[in-house]
């Protein structure tokens, strides 16, 4: 069994698979921040929980949370399995980076694109609507750059700490239902409209001038813990797939063994 382990800024998602199967998935939340034992506990009860071989054969781990990695590197060693990979730029991931400075790409952006490439083919655009919301291209199995801006989540926040009058809002239950006008006739329903759809625009000005800088129609594929919600209001086609960066950890572990 390959652990594939997906440090975010929110939330930290394991991956477990058989091969190419992906069994199960275990989402820790990233704060607090815990002791490395008990990373490994989790772990080890998830697997027991569900019948699961408690020593994997191997691990891989992306990280954008620095301060996290060791962490999880001595949780998944006290398993038994072998040192985990790291993912960065630096490793053989079958891409080539046309970015100024490859070593500060996200590890996530990376595996999401090795999945998209092995997945849905070239050329290809992944946006991860996650803690910030992330567009990233590839085209001819080169990493073309992309664009970041806020995630729906933390825009909400900031609006609730930057004013003195506008509340939080929830974004997933409650309150947070999907507007179905951009048109808002309170106060949360306008906050909802401006996060939800602007982000939207957001996202398809941004690939459609991508796609007339390169000169080109990419395959569009969502992602992230956001990608239920914007789903709905995008009006570009594109394809969902929630473990993508797991997926991506897999193909990269294989190219590394």
């Amino acid at each position: 069994m390959l652990l594939a382990v997906d440090i975010g800024n929110s939330s930290i998602n394991i991956g477990f698979f058989d091969e190419a199967d992906l069994l199960k998935t275990l989402k820790i939340p990233t704060h607090p921040k815990r002791q490395d034992h008990v990373y490994k506990n989790k772990i080890h009860d998830f697997l027991s929980k569900n019948h699961r071989e408690t020593t994997p054969r191997g691990a891989i781990i992306s990280s954008v949370v620095p301060d996290l990695t060791e962490k999880l590197c001595n949780a998944v060693r006290a398993l038994g399995s072998r040192h985990p990979i790291v993912v960065s730029a630096a490793l053989p991931t079958g891409l080539t980076y046309g970015v100024e400075k490859p070593e500060e790409i996200g590890s996530d952006r990376i595996a999401n694109m090795v999945a998209a490439s092995e997945l849905f083919g070239s050329p290809v655009l992944v946006v991860d609507f996650g803690t910030a919301t992330t567009i990233t291209a590839l085209k001819d199995r080169e990493f073309l750059g992309g664009a970041i801006l806020p995630g729906i989540g933390l825009m909400s926040n900031c609006l609730k700490k930057g004013t003195a009058k506008l509340p939080q809002v929830d974004l997933v239950s409650g309150d947070g239902q999907i507007p179905l006008h951009a048109m808002g006739k309170n106060t949360t329903m306008c906050i909802l409209s401006g996060i939800i759809y602007g982000t939207a625009g957001a996202v398809e000005r941004l690939i459609y001038e991508m796609e007339l800088g390169e000169s080109c129609r990419f395959k569009v594929v969502i992602t992230g813990g956001n990608s239920f919600i914007m789903r709905g209001v995008l009006s570009r086609e594109c394809s969902l797939d929630p473990d993508l960066t797991l997926k991506g950890l897999r193909f990269i572990h294989e190219r590394n063994i």
